[in-house]
């Protein structure tokens, strides 16, 4: 009986402790291209140390973006507030930033990016972004890769990613 009865009871207390396994999350892809004035809301706060590195800390730009999925095609507005550092000798950089994407009376998604510059023949941009989404997007996910470039100031980006929803 003995041989029996742990076993079961072992079996039992799995399953109470268990979480019950939530089913996987939705999977839908999206496409988006963006632009923007490269810190047209506020210039930041620039250096160049002797050594060649130049800083930019806090550079807020403004611009519009659509975004095309099974969810339909939106346009909205996107606010990100950035900073870089470029090693002028070589024309490679790194930049991060907080960002907010508002779909007018649907929702946002909010949240931050990491990239790098690379100053050649031209100013090109790459890098991958996440953030979550408030309103009718409220439990959405959105992670994403982006290219681009700078021509006279302005970026000019094309997304790739997926929004997971619960």
């Amino acid at each position: 009986m003995k041989k029996v009865l742990i076993p079961v009871m072992v079996l039992l207390v799995l399953f109470v402790v268990t979480p019950v396994m939530a089913a996987p999350a939705t999977k839908t892809t999206f496409t988006s291209e963006a632009s923007f004035g490269f810190g047209n809301v506020s210039p930041g706060e620039d250096w160049t140390t002797e050594d060649g590195i130049y800083h930019l800390k806090g550079a807020v730009s403004e611009g519009t973006t659509d975004i095309h999925s099974a969810y339909g095609d939106m346009s909205g507005t996107l606010v990100i507030r950035h900073s870089l550092v470029i090693d002028t000798n070589t024309g490679l950089g790194a930049c991060h930033g907080k960002f907010v994407i508002t779909v007018d009376g649907l929702g946002t998604f909010e949240g931050s990016e990491h990239g790098a510059h690379t100053i050649t023949d031209h100013h090109y941009i790459t890098g991958n972004l996440v953030a979550k989404g408030t309103g009718m997007f409220e439990g959405l996910k959105m992670t994403a890769s982006y290219e681009g470039e700078v021509i006279d100031g302005i970026v000019v980006m094309d997304m790739e990613g997926i929004l997971l929803s619960p």
